[in-house]
């Protein structure tokens, strides 16, 4: 009996591998870009809960945010602090035990970017920053109604970490914002929406500041 066993010659297999890199070639991008559209959602999605955070501080404090950072003479709580207690109760999924609160809050309150910081820097670093420019001196607190174009004013956004002093600061403003989403920011306005927004073409991975105080988008840092 005859067997007609077919070998696979050198150019067919050639042929095979060319198609197999050809395919590769279009999926990789593709799933690239799938994966940095995923941490731009978790971040917009974050931003969102956390102003929830905001109104429920305000609601129990006669209004007022609570502080942009903890520098200064001013007393009361940072605000990356002061809104655990609202993630603790009200987001965070209760079956989430393997993990430790401190963990399970850094879920929601930090950019998807902090899993590329080394563990002995996280405990110091802050992805996501205040606008400093709310509160400015004598004043301490903002209250949360008293924004003239709260759709245009910037209360939280995505914080540059490029250096340990940048990284550490739970506030900033236009020179801090880091375009790590697809070469833009995600920004939450005082209004409870967020946007992702682009100024120039700035990649993210040098975590620059804007150049200008408006970013040619109409955003809004200093409210008076």
């Amino acid at each position: 009996m005859n067997k007609n066993n077919h070998a696979f010659t050198l150019i067919e297999l050639l042929v095979v591998v060319s198609i197999i890199v050809v395919i590769m070639g279009l999926v990789f991008p593709v799933l690239s870009m799938i994966k940095r559209k995923s941490k731009q959602v978790v971040c917009m999605s974050n931003m969102g809960q956390m102003f929830k955070c905001f109104v429920q501080y305000a609601t129990e404090n006669d209004g007022y945010l609570p502080l942009e950072s903890n520098s200064g003479s001013c007393s009361g709580e940072v605000w990356f602090k002061a809104i655990d207690r609202y993630i603790t109760t009200d987001i965070l999924p209760e079956n989430q035990t393997e993990i430790s609160t401190k963990e399970r809050l850094s879920l929601i309150k930090q950019d998807p970017v902090i899993n590329t910081v080394t563990q002995d820097k996280k405990d110091n670093t802050r992805t996501i920053k205040m606008n400093t420019q709310l509160a400015q001196a004598p004043m301490c607190n903002r209250m949360i109604d008293s924004i003239s174009f709260p759709s245009k004013t910037v209360l939280l956004f995505d914080g540059r970490i490029n250096n340990t002093t940048v990284a550490s600061k739970y506030d900033g403003s236009y020179g801090s914002v880091a375009q790590r989403h697809s070469r833009g920011a995600n920004i939450l306005f005082m209004d409870g929406h967020v946007e992702r927004i682009q100024n120039g073409d700035s990649d993210g991975t040098a975590n620059e500041g804007w150049p200008n105080e408006h970013a040619e988008q109409g955003v809004i840092w200093d409210p008076d």
